[in-house]
């Protein structure tokens, strides 16, 4: 009788197990706490009297460092049409030469033709880095964010 009487423990534990494992679960049916959502884009509040004038100096320094990037990039592209220009130049006096060299008159026109439609491409790329120069020193800069207003603390009714 012992050995049925252990049996009949053990099933009954091993039936029970499954019920205690799960009323030792958090019960999940409720729901969870409330929590505040954190928002990155709430600022901390300042004390009354807090200069804020510093608050805006990263967008200051980044404006900056947007209209330096800009002048630098125009600068470039003027250089790289004046070095455009000066070997245009160059090609021209080439040109000169061969076609004064030329045997033939027909030699002669084919040479300027070909320097001709050079030149032509050479005035429409510099067309378009122009209007790239106007760009970038026209282009307005968005004005700078209002300045930050220190509000007074609201006072707690009475």
């Amino acid at each position: 009788m012992g050995v049925v009487t252990r049996t009949r423990f053990i099933a009954l534990a091993l039936a029970l197990q499954p019920a205690l494992a799960f009323a030792q679960l958090p019960n999940t049916l409720q729901p969870p706490p409330r929590v505040a959502p954190i928002s990155p884009s709430t600022q901390p509040t300042l004390p009354r009297g807090v200069d804020t004038s510093r608050d805006n100096s990263l967008q200051t320094l980044n404006r900056q460092l947007d209209a330096s990037s800009r002048r630098v990039s125009a600068d470039t592209l003027r250089e790289q049409v004046d070095r455009q220009d000066r070997l245009m130049e160059a090609d021209r006096a080439r040109t000169d030469a061969r076609r004064a060299a030329a045997t033939t008159p027909a030699e002669a026109e084919r040479i300027r033709q070909d320097f001709e439609a050079r030149r032509a491409s050479h005035e429409a790329w510099r067309a378009g880095k122009e209007a790239q120069v106007h760009r970038l020193e026209t282009i307005d800069l968005p004005p700078p964010p209002p300045v930050n207003e220190v509000k007074p603390a609201i006072e707690p009714r009475r």
